[in-house]
C-alpha cells in the first residue's frame, strides 16, 4: 500500500482536481476545434472524427489494461507517465497537417487519458481516510464537468484570435506546468503493489469471483445505459434542438452550455444523498429515477416549448453525471480491502464509453430513420429501464456492502 510520504488531504484534493481537469481538457480539445481543423486541412467531417471515435476506442479499451496497472505499481509513477505522454501528443497534433497522422496521435491520446482516472482513486483512496475519500472524489469529478465549461470557453477565444494549432500549444504549456506541480508535490510519496486487507482471503481477490460476489452484470448495464443518455444527450442535443425549433446553429450549441452547470449540481447532490444513505445503488436509484421522470414529457408530448425541453434534456443528462459518480467514482472504494480498487474502477469506467460509443451511432440512426420524436421516446425507454434495473439490484447490493 502507500509508504513514505502522507500528504494532506488539501493537497490530495488540489491535485487531483487540477491533474483530472487537464487531462480532461486536453481530451475535449479536439472536438472542440472540430470545425476549424476541418475547414483549415480541407477533410471532410466524417474523416476527422475518426480520431475521436479512435480515442473513445482505446480509452475504454485502456481502462481495463491500467485499471489492472494501477493496483500493481505506483499510481504517481503511471500518472506522471500520462501526463507527460498526453502532453507530448497534444503538442505533436499542433504541428501535423495530415488526417491521417493526427487520428494515430489522438488514438494514443486515449491511451495516455485510461491511465489517469483509475490509478487516481488509488491515490485519493491511500492518501485519504474512509470517511474523507467521497467528498474526495466527489470534488476531484467535478473538474471533469469544470473543464468542460473551460475547453468550450477557452477554445472559441483561441480561434477567434488565432490558428487551431494554437488551441493544442496553449494546453500543452498548461499541461506542463501542472505535470511539474505534480512531480514536485508528490515526491516522496512512495506506493507498494495493491494489497487485500488481513481479514480478507486470498480467494476473494480473484476478479471474477468478485463481479460474481457483488453481482456487478446488472451494475454494468446501468453503467451502459446511464453512458447512452449522457453522452447521447450531449452529442446530439444540439441537433435536435436546431431541427425541430429551427434556432440558427451557434444557438443551438450555445444551449448545451448548460449541461455542465446541472451535471456540478447533480453530482454535488448525488454526494450529498449518499452522505445520509450510505448506498451507493440507494442513491443511483434516486437520481436515476429523477431522469426517468423527466423524461416522460420529453418523449411523449410533442410540441413542448424549447426552453422547457432543453431544461429537461439537461435535467436527465445532468442526473446520469451523478448515477456515473456513483458508479465510477464510489463503488471502486468498496473493493479496495480486496487490493483491487483500481483494477475496477478501470472495468466499470470502461463500460461507461460502451453506452458513449452505442449513442453516437443508435441515436443517429433512429432520428435519420425515424426523426426526433423516436429518440425522445428512446430516451425514455432507456430511463425507465435503467431506473428499474437499480431498484432491483437495491436488494442486493444492500446486502454486500452490509456483509464485506
Amino acid at each position: 500500500m502507500t509508504q513514505g510520504v502522507k500528504l494532506t488531504y488539501n493537497k490530495v484534493v488540489t491535485l487531483g482536481f487540477l491533474v483530472y481537469f487537464f487531462s480532461y481538457s486536453m481530451r475535449l480539445d479536439y472536438a472542440a476545434s472540430l470545425v476549424a481543423i476541418v475547414n483549415d486541412l480541407g477533410v471532410s467531417n466524417t474523416a476527422a472524427s475518426a480520431a475521436i471515435t479512435g480515442s473513445f476506442i482505446t480509452y475504454g479499451l485502456g481502462q481495463i489494461v491500467f485499471g489492472f496497472v494501477g493496483d500493481k505499481f505506483s499510481p504517481v509513477k503511471i500518472i506522471t507517465l500520462a501526463m507527460l505522454g498526453t502532453v507530448l501528443v497534444n503538442a505533436l497534433v499542433s504541428f501535423c497537417s495530415s488526417i491521417l497522422l493526427i487520428t494515430v496521435l489522438w488514438c494514443f491520446n486515449g491511451i495516455f487519458q485510461a491511465m489517469i482516472w483509475p490509478p487516481l482513486c488509488r491515490f485519493i483512496a491511500e492518501q485519504t481516510t474512509s470517511d474523507q475519500y467521497s467528498n474526495a472524489i466527489t470534488t476531484v469529478g467535478l473538474s471533469a464537468s469544470v473543464g468542460t465549461i473551460f475547453v468550450y470557453l477557452f477554445v472559441p477565444f483561441i480561434l477567434s484570435n488565432t490558428v487551431w494549432r494554437n488551441v493544442f500549444r496553449s494546453m500543452s504549456v498548461c499541461g506542463i506546468v501542472i505535470l511539474v506541480l505534480w512531480m514536485i508535490s508528490t515526491r516522496g510519496v512512495k506506493f507498494a503493489k495493491a494489497e487485500p486487507s488481513a481479514q480478507v482471503s486470498e480467494k476473494d481477490t480473484s476478479v471474477f469471483k468478485m463481479i460474481a460476489v457483488a453481482g456487478l452484470v446488472p451494475i454494468f448495464f446501468i453503467i451502459i445505459l446511464q453512458g447512452i443518455l449522457r453522452d447521447g444527450i450531449h452529442t446530439w442535443l444540439p441537433s435536435m434542438i436546431n431541427a425541430e425549433f429551427k434556432l440558427s446553429e451557434s444557438s443551438s450549441v450555445l444551449s448545451t452550455a448548460v449541461l455542465p452547470v446541472l451535471s456540478i449540481l447533480s453530482v454535488l447532490a448525488s454526494n450529498f444523498f449518499f452522505s445520509k444513505l450510505k448506498n451507493e445503488i440507494k442513491t443511483a436509484s434516486i437520481i436515476f429515477t429523477t431522469a426517468a421522470i423527466a423524461t416522460i414529457p420529453l418523449g411523449l408530448v410533442n410540441g413542448l416549448p424549447p426552453l422547457l425541453s432543453i431544461f429537461l434534456a439537461a435535467l436527465i443528462s445532468g442526473c446520469m453525471h451523478g448515477v456515473n459518480h456513483m458508479v465510477i467514482s464510489l463503488i471502486p472504494r468498496r473493493f479496495h480491502k480486496y487490493g483491487l480498487m483500481s483494477t475496477f474502477s478501470g472495468i466499470l469506467n470502461a463500460f461507461t464509453y460502451v453506452g458513449s460509443a452505442l449513442s453516437t451511432y443508435a441515436f443517429a440512426s433512429v432520428s435519420d430513420n425515424f426523426g426526433w420524436g423516436a429518440v425522445r421516446i428512446l430516451w425514455l425507454a432507456i430511463g425507465v429501464v435503467g431506473a428499474s434495473l437499480c431498484i432491483f439490484k437495491l436488494k442486493s447490493w444492500s446486502k454486500f456492502i452490509k456483509t464485506k
